[in-house]
């Protein structure tokens, strides 16, 4: 069993999908990887963040599509304890050193994805780290896979169940449909409560100290 931070909650202080909580999940001991979300800005930079609205993340308002970096970087996406900027993808891989796992997800409900895309490949190419690119969209997965290996597709609950015999190089699933094709890695989303049966599976996870033997 691997052990995937999601977003980097519950392991510190701060709030998840932030660049301290992801840091700290990713340089403790008994992680061994992290999952977090990404989404593009109206100048072009690529954010961490979950919600295609700041609203409920931030201090501020808008669809993350429509503002500019700079605007962004005036909201407090932390608490009020714990405040945070919000943090750019290459923010944080600078700040990488080691070679755990990186799952990526790229939030785009569109079909207009490319340019999308093709920022985001530019930018992790240039990083020697352990990076796996995911998304729910099929389309844009398929784009991302001819340009880069380690590229999944989330699947379940409904989601993409038809496209589950794919060539993409492995496969997130609900805990329900961790049976489908399991030749290729599997990563397993989101477990929060300790099973029995998840020794060959990278856990997704909320909670990652429920997991530690």
């Amino acid at each position: 069993m691997n052990i995937i931070s999601h977003r980097g909650a519950n392991v510190s202080k701060y709030k998840k999908n932030t660049k301290q909580a992801l840091l700290t999940a990713i340089n403790l001991d008994f992680i061994d990887g992290i999952e977090f979300d990404v989404r593009i800005t109206k100048d072009k930079k690529i954010v961490i963040i979950h919600d295609p609205i700041i609203n409920l993340v931030s201090n501020g308002s808008g669809l993350v599509k429509k503002l500019k970096y700079k605007k962004l970087l005036k909201y407090n996406f932390g608490t009020k304890e714990n405040p945070s900027k919000i943090c750019l993808l290459t923010e944080l891989l600078d700040n990488i050193k080691n070679n755990k796992k990186i799952l990526i997800e790229l939030k785009e409900e569109s079909n207009n994805f490319k340019e999308f895309v093709d920022i985001v490949y530019n930018i992790i190419k240039k990083y020697k780290l352990n990076i796996y690119i995911a998304s729910f969209n099929y389309e844009l997965i398929k784009y991302f896979n001819s340009k880069y290996n380690k590229c999944g597709l989330i699947i379940g609950n409904g989601i993409n169940l038809d496209k589950k015999y794919n060539n993409f190089d492995y496969n997130i699933l609900s805990y329900k449909h961790r049976k489908i094709y399991n030749k290729k890695e599997t990563f397993l989303w989101t477990i929060n409560e300790y099973k029995q049966d998840l020794n060959n599976y990278n856990i997704i996870t909320d909670n990652p100290y429920l997991f530690i033997n």
